[in-house]
């Protein structure tokens, strides 16, 4: 018996070892001439800004998608299926939500795609707006994912946004077809989101090393890990939300635990309002992702986000035995957020019915940082490509560290 349990305190301290050696690979904590953590950053996360990956990314799904659609079969009926499950809770308007899916990919299958990416104009309106976009990543070090020394570093850098603004204002004024400015409008806001994304991505990866590992195996003091995660909560601050700011920097030394730790109650709490559901609950990984097995399928569950708007239960993280159905539904569901703003409805029904389908994966995949930084540890190398197939976003090439 004594030896079974040297042998699992080995492993323990092996697998321990491996964590922090893989956090220094990723990660790089900056101090300052006296000591003092001023950033912790990822070096992976420099890249020449470019949009061109956006580009070839979203015209090879299109073309992709409009292949589907011209292949024999009900196209309509794959995609209804696809959703059902999840449309089909109970409380859902399923019926009218899957018919604006279906509806919105409908409008995409006569699309001119080459047509309007090789467009002159639309040509312009990209380039204009990738030089704005750029001017404002590089106003910020894109490789600091947290400061911990200093208490709006984030929130003063809101500035993004306003690149997406001046962008639109142009598109407006220089795309004279419905198509060439639907899809630029789409293009414009996507990019900007997914650029945003990274950051917070990665950050989730962070916290769980702050979670799973003692902080003095990290390099860090107790007081300079809890301020990491004020920095990476003050991060999530809106730029308009100042009285959240204020509330960030009046209690920066506690502010970050206790947004961990209230996340990590409620995740706990779903679970266990959750637990019918599952025909059994395995290994808890970290504060967000939990191990179960739902109808003879193992799962790996997100215990901080929903599946989508009007549907409470935990949404769906990684499927063991099905790695690419969450991938494909999540790029319809996106594809499907151009569909939609061709269909010839009220504008308010359409924002609508946009804001629902990015409910099932907006959230979900930027928490699933937390859930791929525990395969990365367990050098997981084909469940990590699974989470950045789903991750979905071209600007974050260097996922996976050589």
């Amino acid at each position: 018996m004594r030896r079974i349990s040297c042998l699992f305190v080995a492993m323990l301290f092996s697998t321990q070892v491996f964590a922090v050696q893989t956090f220094e690979k990723r990660f790089k904590v900056v101090r300052n001439e006296e000591g003092k953590v001023v950033s912790i950053k990822e070096p992976t996360l420099f890249t020449q800004f470019s949009i061109k990956p956006y580009i070839e990314f979203i015209k090879e799904s299109l073309q992709t998608e409009q292949a589907l659609m011209k292949q024999k079969g009900d196209y309509d009926a794959m995609i209804e299926e696809m959703l059902a499950p999840e449309f089909m809770e109970k409380g859902d308007k399923s019926s009218q939500n899957i018919g604006y899916v279906v509806n919105s990919m409908r409008q995409l299958e006569s699309l001119d795609i080459d047509g309007i990416f090789n467009s002159p104009e639309f040509k312009e309106v990209i380039a204009q707006y990738e030089k704005k976009l750029g001017d404002a990543i590089s106003y910020i070090d894109p490789t600091i994912i947290a400061k911990p020394d200093n208490s709006r570093f984030f929130y003063k850098r809101h500035v993004t946004y306003q690149a997406v603004k001046w962008a639109l204002d142009f598109a407006k004024k220089r795309l004279s077809t419905v198509p060439l400015l639907n899809t630029a409008s789409y293009v414009l806001v996507e990019v900007e989101r997914m650029v945003s994304e990274r950051r917070l991505y990665h950050q989730n990866m962070l916290l769980h090393y702050l979670e799973m590992y003692p902080e003095s195996e990290l390099g860090l003091t107790k007081e300079e890990a809890d301020q990491v995660f004020s920095s990476i909560y003050e991060a999530h601050i809106p730029w308009y939300a100042k009285w959240e700011s204020d509330a960030a920097a009046g209690n920066w030394s506690k502010y970050g635990t206790n947004k961990f730790y209230t996340g990590f109650r409620g995740a706990t709490a779903k679970l266990r309002s959750n637990r019918y559901r599952y025909s059994s609950m395995d290994k808890r990984l970290n504060y967000a992702f939990q191990e179960v097995v739902d109808n003879g399928e193992n799962q790996i569950i997100n215990l901080i986000d929903s599946e989508a708007m009007f549907n409470s239960k935990p949404a769906v993280a990684y499927i063991v035995n099905s790695p690419n159905k969450i991938a494909r539904k999540r790029m319809v569901l996106q594809l499907a957020g151009l569909g939609v703003s061709f269909i010839p409805l009220p504008n308010f029904i359409k924002d609508l019915a946009s804001k629902y389908m990015k409910s099932f994966y907006e959230k979900q995949k930027i928490t699933e940082g937390a859930l791929f930084a525990h395969f990365e540890i367990a050098g997981n190398q084909e469940m990590m490509q699974d989470l950045k197939v789903q991750y979905m976003n071209p600007f974050d090439q260097s996922l996976i560290l050589e």
